[in-house]
């Protein structure tokens, strides 16, 4: 397949609260184990805020990516910055190109709204709880996606969440095939 595949993955509640003061308004360690296994072995494109909130940068067994405009922002051995996104994409393009690895976009916001017309598969968490937050997943439209797993998921903090994998109703046959090998083996 020639066509990087891109996946956004995020954790919202029901109000779509995604973040408070620049980090996830719950900690929920079963949450996270699955946002590592989901992500694992893959490329990461982030913001400096959501790259800023990350407790271990950077992030093991993953290549990350982040977008910066500060041009004075630095980031841990390892990880890639660009001050552009086209420059950081093409960069996403070239370590996902001939192997079966996805672009995850984890944040924040203002990456989600710039992927969301061109993401091929959405990973999301429901939390379900509410939590008081100042930023919002974007609004999308939950009719251009195809639901290909859903589980709901108990937590040692007590705190319940679904997880879900949706793929763009618009997906060729190829992509639905490389979804299905991918999802298999996690």
């Amino acid at each position: 397949m020639n066509k990087m595949i891109i996946a956004i993955i995020a954790a919202m509640d029901p109000e779509g609260i995604i973040g408070k003061d620049g980090v996830l308004p719950w900690s929920i360690p079963e949450e996270m184990e699955f946002f590592t296994q989901s992500t694992m072995g893959h490329v990461l494109l982030m913001g400096r805020k959501t790259y800023q909130s990350l407790r271990i940068k950077p992030l093991p067994g993953r290549t990350s990516l982040v977008v910066s405009s500060d041009k004075s922002f630095q980031v841990a051995d390892g990880v890639l910055l660009f001050d552009d996104l086209d420059e950081a994409e093409e960069k996403a393009r070239e370590l996902t190109q001939g192997n079966e690895k996805l672009l995850f976009v984890i944040g924040g916001r203002a990456l989600f709204e710039a992927y969301l017309p061109k993401a091929d598969l959405l990973y999301l968490t429901r939390v379900e709880a509410s939590f008081e937050g100042d930023t919002r997943f974007p609004d999308y439209d939950p009719e251009q996606w195809s639901e290909i797993t859903s589980q709901r998921h108990s937590s040692s903090v007590g705190i319940e969440f679904s997880t879900s994998i949706s793929i763009r109703k618009n997906a060729g046959e190829e992509l639905l095939a490389m979804c299905s090998r991918l999802i298999k083996s996690k």
